[in-house]
């Protein structure tokens, strides 16, 4: 309970914090994984999706055997905006599509701005945007799809800086109804080299 009123108040003080902020950036302007020289496909077997369909992801980009997640593949959903009790507030609920459905639990690598969450005393938690923080999701008005909350492995501790740019491996997480977590979630994560 103690770590959901703290997500809350985190969630409070970065939109208040970026009140003051203006930066009319959107996703296409300042494109993540622009750095493509180290990429090479992979032609893999088709994947199921969680609804049994079947989805081709012979056009996705592998990095050292890793699928490279893009900011673009992320915007693969739909939300819809639903009355919560629990928050007493409407809430856009995710519908995820097929290719972010067929990937879910896969090790992946995702590059973003970094925006620590040191507030809530658990280091081992941040949230990566796919834009700088003065135009991010909770400052610029991106939408939800351009934030992941990234769960640190126990050994990577370190300090992390706003806005650092990073590049992070871990296995991806679809949430599409705990209020208290983004929607996507990069589990067992590390900084990437």
């Amino acid at each position: 309970m103690i770590n959901k009123l703290l997500t809350i108040a985190i969630a409070a003080a970065l939109l208040t914090g970026c009140a003051s902020e203006s930066n009319n950036s959107t996703l296409a302007d300042d494109p993540v994984n622009v750095e493509t020289d180290s990429l090479r496909t992979d032609s893999l077997p088709p994947q199921k999706a969680v609804s049994g369909i079947a989805v081709d992801t012979s056009h996705f980009e592998y990095e050292d055997g890793v699928l490279r997640l893009t900011w673009e593949m992320l915007s693969d959903v739909v939300f819809t905006d639903e009355y919560s009790d629990e928050v007493q507030a409407y809430v856009p609920y995710p519908t995820f599509g097929a290719q972010l459905q067929a990937i879910e639990g896969r090790e992946v690598l995702i590059e973003g701005y970094i925006i620590p969450l040191e507030e809530t005393g658990d280091e081992t938690i941040l949230v990566l945007s796919a834009l700088p923080y003065s135009s991010c999701f909770f400052c610029g008005g991106a939408g939800p799809e351009s934030v992941m909350d990234i769960k640190l492995r126990p050994d990577e501790k370190r300090k992390f800086t706003t806005d650092d740019r990073m590049t992070f491996l871990g296995k991806l997480r679809l949430n599409d109804d705990d209020l208290y977590y983004l929607n996507y979630i990069l589990e067992d994560a590390a900084v990437y080299q």
